[in-house]
């Protein structure tokens, strides 16, 4: 037995139900070793740890310059993203961020893998940012000890329905997280929004708005009667597109297309078809484009936002996505994968409906509103490398110049600002 804090340093493996697991432990651990080119999908993964437990994760492994074990597959990293790579997780809730490996190995296994110095005991050509990002902590750590990551916004993503995906793919060249993560988180950040991922069991009383996108079940941990509960009395859900479409051991079910959000809404769902050829079409009522993407439910048109205007005669006006008052609260019923401008629209139409205002910015951002011990602010993190920019609210301490800053701030590719109120 032991005092310390146990955990076990998870990958990225979408099969398990992480919100089980993080039961058994003290703390939360993560290993990952993603490069410029699908760094965002790791944002998700930021946002998904950080909700499992009260105590911050940890990232126990990622590379300071590229991973390898005989051989090196990744190419080398540009200058400003090993720091960038570092902050991330302390950025998004995590306490702790771990490099594989200090020192190359002379023997044995991986000795091809990046580290903080090679086996001679020589610094490798990020030492200085991994100095600098030390530095930054050290400079900012009681804003970081204060506060933890403030949002109203969530989006669901669980093991099960991933593992429903793997059985059943539906229709083809659909991938569960892939979509998840870049039709839907993706797009979310980009406006400048700070979402929750969320698993089935997680509490959801604090949220305004939640995106279950792709939940082909919801039959698992009480979820359907919550999401009732929780909409009826105030909460804006967008449900969404092939959600509630199957039993919790993934059958259909034989007297209905979904399994309660017809009852929930009213709505009259009447079609469903592939579209990956793109012969369906759809329009918003302020005559704005919506490209329907792999496949489309079809409702009755009543308190439609978005209806169709091309494809075979019986789907003409029909509506893609509904917008339905229920109690007190709205779901909106997403019958389609969006196009990433529509995603957009609807994501700040929802915010408008739950007085939400996210912060403008241009660029790949991330927006990490943080609270807590009297203090709040922001963490600005520039994640594509390349310029970006955005609109503060008001004036803001810039913790690592020292400045102060206001209006529009211009960020460097890679580059993070921490900002105190």
């Amino acid at each position: 037995f032991t005092k310390a804090p146990v955990g076990t340093d998870i990958m990225p493996f979408y099969s398990m139900n992480y919100g089980k697991l993080a039961k058994k432990l003290d703390v939360i651990q993560f290993n990952h070793y993603h490069t410029p080119e699908n760094l965002s999908d790791v944002i998700l993964w930021f946002d998904f740890l950080r909700t499992l437990k009260e105590q911050p994760f940890w990232n126990t492994e990622t590379q300071t310059c590229w991973n390898g074990s005989v051989e090196i597959g990744q190419d080398i990293k540009p200058d400003g993203f090993c720091r960038l790579n570092s902050w991330l997780p302390v950025a998004l809730g995590g306490e702790a961020n771990l490099y594989w490996l200090w020192r190359t190995h002379w023997a044995g296994h991986e000795l091809m893998h990046g580290s903080v110095v090679d086996t001679s005991g020589r610094p490798m050509y990020t030492f200085g940012e991994v100095q600098q990002t030390g530095k930054e902590f050290e400079k900012v750590r009681d804003f970081l000890n204060h506060t933890r990551v403030a949002t109203e916004i969530a989006l669901h993503f669980t093991s099960r329905n991933w593992n429903l995906f793997e059985t059943q793919h539906l229709f083809s060249g659909l991938n569960y997280m892939e979509q998840v993560a870049n039709s839907f988180h993706k797009p979310v950040n980009d406006c400048g929004l700070r979402p929750d991922v969320i698993d089935a069991s997680a509490d959801i009383s604090g949220y305004r708005v939640i995106f279950s996108p792709l939940m082909m079940t919801l039959e698992e941990e009480n979820l359907q009667e919550r999401m009732k509960e929780w909409v009826e009395n105030g909460g804006i859900w967008i449900a969404g597109p092939l959600t509630d479409i199957r039993t919790g051991v993934g059958t259909k079910y034989r007297d209905r297309h979904f399994g309660f959000l017809e009852e929930l809404t009213g709505a009259k769902w009447l079609y469903e078809a592939p579209n990956r050829g793109g012969a369906i079409e759809g329009q918003w009522k302020d005559g704005a484009h919506f490209s329907c993407q792999i496949c489309v439910d079809l409702f009755e048109n009543e308190d439609a936002l978005v209806s169709t205007i091309e494809g075979p005669k019986e789907l003409l006006n029909r509506a893609i996505l509904l917008k339905k008052r229920v109690g007190k609260g709205i779901v909106y019923l997403l019958g389609s994968i969006p196009d990433p401008e529509s995603m957009r629209k609807l994501v700040l139409d929802v915010c408008r409906e739950g007085g939400i205002v996210p912060l403008p910015t241009e660029g790949a951002l991330v927006v990490v509103p943080r609270e807590g011990l009297g203090e709040s602010g922001l963490i600005l993190a520039e994640y594509a490398g390349k310029n970006a920019s955005s609109i503060l609210p008001s004036e803001y301490l810039d913790l690592l110049s020292g400045g102060i800053v206001s209006g529009k701030l211009e960020l460097k590719p890679y580059e993070v600002k921490v900002l105190k109120k």
